[in-house]
């Protein structure tokens, strides 16, 4: 695609939130707030970048820990 303007890349993890370059394309502005959203959940850290042309997404995720238990699984967030 064409890339976000810098000026917009924080807009764009609000929900609902379309760019008037993509307001004729089907949508509704929620993919990258969701996107967002699980990368909290997974405590990944996500930031937008040019990539000339285009955007550059990268999405970093903290690695696991090396002290736990062998056979040891952690806790999903969907696990009560």
């Amino acid at each position: 695609g064409p890339g976000i303007p810098e000026v917009d890349r924080k807009r764009v993890f609000e929900r609902f939130t379309r760019l008037e370059t993509s307001r004729s394309l089907p949508g509704n502005g929620l993919g990258l707030s969701l996107v967002q959203a699980t990368c909290r959940l997974h405590g990944a850290e996500i930031n937008l970048a040019d990539a000339a042309p285009g955007l550059a997404v990268v999405i970093r995720f903290p690695l696991a820990r090396p002290d736990t238990e062998p056979g040891h699984r952690p806790r999903s967030a969907f696990s009560r």
